[in-house]
């Protein structure tokens, strides 16, 4: 009887920590395993691209980042694969909302006038 409290709490972190990690990196190893040529990805870094060639003989993969920029990376660095554009790609109306308020801070910059050797 005095054990029983301490199955009960292994049986939960089983069913609470255990078995769902478990899960996400069965489906996270199936992911990298299921990657073809063409397919959007985020990397665990952040970075968004192209897979542009798998190489069957090792871990590794070639993404491409941007027009003619190709990278390898191992294929443990795909977070997950991305079925739309990166906001920063399709929001253009946030894009020129930033513009707008850098071109304000800069007219604001040239009227502030600083006296570097003026000792106080």
């Amino acid at each position: 009887m005095e054990f029983l409290p301490f199955i009960v709490i292994i049986v939960l972190f089983y069913f609470l920590l255990i078995r769902p990690q478990q899960k996400r990196a069965k489906q996270a190893r199936e992911l990298q395993l299921n990657l073809q040529p063409g397919d959007r990805v985020m990397l665990t870094s952040g970075l968004f691209g192209t897979v542009a060639e798998v190489e069957e003989t090792t871990t590794n993969i070639k993404v491409e980042i941007a027009d003619g920029v190709v990278i390898q990376v191992v294929r443990q660095a795909v977070a997950q694969k991305v079925t739309e554009a990166p906001a920063d790609e399709s929001d253009e109306g946030e894009a020129n909302e930033v513009e707008a308020s850098a071109e304000e801070t800069s007219a604001d910059a040239d009227s502030v006038i600083v006296d570097l050797d003026k000792k106080d």
